[in-house]
C-alpha cells in the first residue's frame, strides 16, 4: 500500500551527522528513513522538513543558515538518486513521478523563525522548493507563539497567537500557495489562522488532545475547524502525542493500536478526509512500535482491526494527502 508522510526530520539528522564528522548515506543508514526503507515501505511521497531549533546555542548558529544547509541536503539527495526519487514543486510533479515509478520528495520547513521576519526570505524559500511551513517550532519568534514550553509544563497558550508580522506571512504564504502548517502553533495562533486565513491549511504532525492531552495535539474544536476549512492532520508517531500519559513522556509508548484510536477519533470528530500520516520520523525518541519507514504494514493492520475499511486505510495512508496537495499547491 502506498504511503504519503507529511513530516520527518531526516534532513536535520543527516546535517548533524555530517557536522559531527560521521556522515550518513541517504541510500542506507541507521535512521528511521533512508531510500531503502522508503522503497520497502512503498512510499508515494515523503515530506522532508528543513528543521530549525531557535534554542541552538552553538557558536555561529544561524536559523537561516541551518535551514539553507538542510535544503542543500534535500537538493543533494534528489540529485544523487534521480532514478528512484524526485522532487515535487507542483501538483503535476506528483502525477509525473508516480507514473515514472519514482518516490516523490517534498521540501517543507519547520520553524518560520528561519525567515527572520523577512517576506523576501520567505519568497526565496518558496523559490528553493519549500511548499509547506510551520509558523513556529517550540520557541516564540517574529511570527507567532508556540504551544510548547521546553522543559516546562504542558499548558496550552491561549492568549498569544500570531503577531502582525505573522499575519503578513499568512497572507503571503496563501498568495504563494505555500501550505500553512499549524503543528507547534499556540491555541490562540490556530484560531488566528482560522479567523484571518482563507485557504485550507494543515497540521502536519499532530494528534487528538481528547486521547492524549499534550498541548501539541488538537482539540475537538480544532479538528472540526480544520476539517471545515478542507485541511488535513498527520498522525504523529511520537509516544508523548499518542499515549494518554503525556505529562510523563518517559512512561509513554507509541503503538499502532494507539495510533489507530487517534485515527478513529479524527474520523468521529472531523470525518475521514481530515486524516493523513505525519510520522515525525528522525525527530522522535522513546518507544514507538513503528521503528522505521519500512514498518507501515503494521499500522495498516491496526487500522483494519479498529474497523476501517480497505478504502479508508488507503485514504489515510495516501489518498487524502494527495487530494489535499493536488488541490492546494
Amino acid at each position: 500500500m502506498k504511503v504519503w508522510d507529511l513530516h520527518c526530520d531526516t534532513l536535520s539528522a543527516l546535517r548533524d551527522a555530517e557536522k559531527a564528522g560521521t556522515p550518513k548515506s541517504f541510500a542506507h543508514n541507521d535512521l528511521h528513513i533512508d531510500l531503502e526503507k522508503l522503497q520497502k515501505g512503498d512510499y508515494l511521497l515523503q515530506c522532508f522538513a528543513a528543521y530549525v531549533d531557535l534554542g541552538d546555542t552553538a557558536p555561529g548558529a544561524d536559523p537561516l543558515v541551518t535551514a539553507l544547509e538542510e535544503i542543500d541536503w534535500f537538493k543533494r539527495i534528489m540529485a544523487a538518486y534521480p532514478e528512484r526519487i524526485a522532487p515535487v514543486y507542483t501538483a503535476a510533479d506528483i502525477r509525473k513521478n508516480a507514473e515514472a515509478g519514482k518516490i516523490s520528495g517534498m521540501l517543507t520547513a519547520e520553524e518560520g523563525g528561519c525567515c527572520k521576519g523577512s517576506l523576501g526570505v520567505l519568497r526565496q524559500l518558496y523559490g528553493l522548493g519549500v511548499r509547506m511551513m510551520t509558523l513556529t517550532w517550540n520557541y516564540e519568534n517574529q511570527l507567532a507563539f508556540p504551544n510548547a514550553n521546553p522543559g516546562g509544563p504542558l499548558v496550552p497558550q491561549t492568549e498569544k497567537g500570531l503577531t502582525q508580522k505573522g499575519l503578513e506571512f499568512l497572507a503571503e504564504m496563501e498568495r504563494l500557495h505555500m501550505i500553512v502548517d499549524v503543528s507547534h502553533l499556540s491555541d490562540k495562533g490556530f484560531w488566528d489562522i482560522v479567523e484571518h486565513g482563507t485557504r485550507p491549511f494543515a497540521a502536519s504532525h499532530s494528534n487528538c488532545r481528547a486521547l492524549s492531552p499534550h498541548n501539541r495535539n488538537l482539540t475537538d474544536e480544532m479538528i472540526r475547524a480544520l476539517a471545515d476549512r478542507g485541511g488535513i492532520a498527520g498522525l504523529n508517531y511520537c509516544a508523548a502525542f499518542v499515549d494518554a500519559d503525556s505529562a510523563h513522556p518517559k512512561n509513554c509508548r507509541s503503538t499502532v493500536e494507539g495510533l489507530a484510536k487517534h485515527a478513529a477519533h479524527f474520523r468521529q470528530v472531523g470525518g475521514m478526509e481530515v486524516i493523513a500520516l505525519g510520522s515525525d520520523f528522525d525527530g522522535i525518541g522513546g518507544y514507538h512500535q513503528l521503528e522505521t519507514a519500512a514498518d507501515m504494514p503494521l499500522l495498516a493492520e491496526a487500522l483494519r482491526r479498529e474497523g476501517f475499511t480497505e478504502d479508508q486505510v488507503e485514504d489515510i495512508f495516501w489518498r487524502n494527502a494527495r487530494r489535499f496537495f493536488e488541490a492546494n499547491l
